[in-house]
This record gives C-alpha cells, structure tokens and sequence, in this order.
C-alpha cells in the first residue's frame, strides 16, 4: 500500500487520477472479469493506492484519519452538473451506535474527512470509459455539520426507541439511514425491540452531493477529463437557505424552514400577491 505524509501529499497523488479512465487505472483486469460488482471504488483502492480491499471499522488512511469515496455525477440535458446517486458510508451498527455521542460515533470516526474522487458517468459509455473528474478532501462546514449532527440525532433518538425497523431516508435531511444488503433483505437485530430491522447505512443524500458537486466542480473540470470543448453553459449557484450558522443551535433545520412560513397564514390571495411583490 502507498503510504502518504501528510494528507496534501494524499491529495496531490489522487490529483494525479484525474482525466484517467478506470480502463486506464484497472491493473487487475477487474472490469475485463466482471469483479467490480461491488463498486468502481474497488479499483481505485486496490490499482490505484494499493491497498486490499476491505471493510474496517477505521479510516481507509488510518495515520491520517481519511476514507476514500469513489462517487459518480452526470450531466443533466439542460446542462446543469448532478451528482449521480447518494454517497454512501458505514453501516449503522444498531448495538452499539446508541452508546455514543455525534462526535465518538461510528459516523463521525470513519467519515469526519473524506477524500472524494468524481468520475463522469454517461448511459452509453461503458464502465472502463469513465474518467475520474476531480478529487478532493471533504469537511463538513460548521452550517452542514449542524444539520447532520440534527439528522444523526433523529436516527439514533428511532433507535433508542425500538424503531429502528422504521427508520426511513424521509426521516432526515442531508445524513440518510439507506438500506445496505442483498435485495435491501439483510436484516439486523436491534436492542429495544425485537423485530428484525433492515441493515441499513448512513449515507450523504443525493441532494446534498448534487450541490457539492455544483459547487466544486466546473464544465474546465469535465472538458479536461473528456478531452471534449469547454460548454459554453454556465453552472447555476444556489443561495443558502441558512445564512446565519447561530440559527440552527436554537431550533431544528425542518422547524426553521417551517417557520419561514408562518406570516403567511391566513393571508388572502391578494395579500399574498402584495407580500410576497408578485405582478
């Protein structure tokens, strides 16, 4: 296994991956065989940085606390960057996640830094075909990480009440409980209850890699790694909802958007044209 100093010294090296193909990375003919079924990540870890493939409890880079992510993004037809599926992490142990606090949690040890490498994903392009985009080390901003640590709480606080056979992705916001197994059929005892819970992981949802992905990666990103024209498109950006990081340690995210909404009751349609300035 490659062994790096420092984590710009990991980042540098991941650099390094970008424009490449999994085709270009695959040392061990892994697609040629049909033995990446469990995912393109299998073949930057084991071609790329030299490790065995495995599922610890740890980071991927234990002297350095970083687990490495391998996530697709595609391209929308009206031009606009998606992130292509959510980006799943560790499975919820639901023995033991219950026991910990945000910051001693099983979450928080293994995914607190990510290096993320972005690959292009098009439907008519097989799978040795897609390039690596752009690699990164992910924090959580203290605004997301407030909001995270809301939906891990919401997840445990299921869990501690014997619903974790309940659990659903709705529950959350950014941080999702997705289902991890065969057929989403693998099911796992949990401690307040005795019916059989689906195993399930936590997972960073769609939209929130949709707007990480908008917000990190430009169409000079895509045209290096496709060799294609730079688009002439130019990315939407988004305001923040929350512009004020103090908010959220007095209320829940969902009782902050709610109460945006509260001068609106009761309002007649006219009065709701005036406020709200629509001609």
């Amino acid at each position: 296994m490659k062994k790096f100093k420092n984590k710009d010294d990991l980042l540098e090296y991941a650099k390094k991956a970008e424009s490449l193909t999994f085709g270009n990375i695959d040392k061990t003919d892994r697609i040629k065989n049909n033995r990446a079924k469990g995912g393109l990540g299998q073949i930057i870890e084991e071609s790329y940085f030299g490790y065995e493939i495995n599922s610890d409890k740890e980071a991927d880079f234990k002297n350095l606390g970083i687990e490495l992510k391998v996530t697709p993004i595609r391209e929308l037809k009206n031009g606009m960057i998606s992130a292509k599926e959510r980006l799943v992490l560790n499975i919820i142990n639901y023995q033991t996640e219950h026991l910990q606090t945000f910051y001693s949690s099983s979450f928080w040890n293994k995914n607190a830094e990510l290096l993320i490498m972005f690959y292009l994903w098009r439907d008519y392009w097989k799978r040795h075909e897609y390039p690596i985009v752009k690699s990164i080390l992910h924090y959580f901003d203290e605004k997301d990480l407030q909001i995270i640590r809301q939906d891990w709480n919401k997840i445990v606080d299921k869990i501690k009440k014997g619903k974790a056979h309940e659990l659903s992705e709705g529950d959350t916001n950014y941080l999702g409980a997705v289902t991890k197994g065969a057929s989403s059929k693998t099911l796992r005892s949990q401690p307040f209850n005795d019916i059989k819970a689906k195993q399930r992981a936590f997972s960073l949802k769609q939209s929130y890699m949709t707007a990480l992905v908008r917000k990190i990666i430009t169409n000079k990103d895509l045209s290096k790694a496709t060799n294609e024209k730079v688009r002439n498109k130019k990315l939407k950006t988004y305001k923040s909802i929350i512009d004020n990081n103090n908010i959220l340690e007095h209320q829940t995210f969902d009782d902050y958007i709610i109460s945006q909404f509260d001068s609106y009751i009761n309002l007649t349609r006219n009065e709701l044209i005036t406020k709200l300035n629509i001609k």
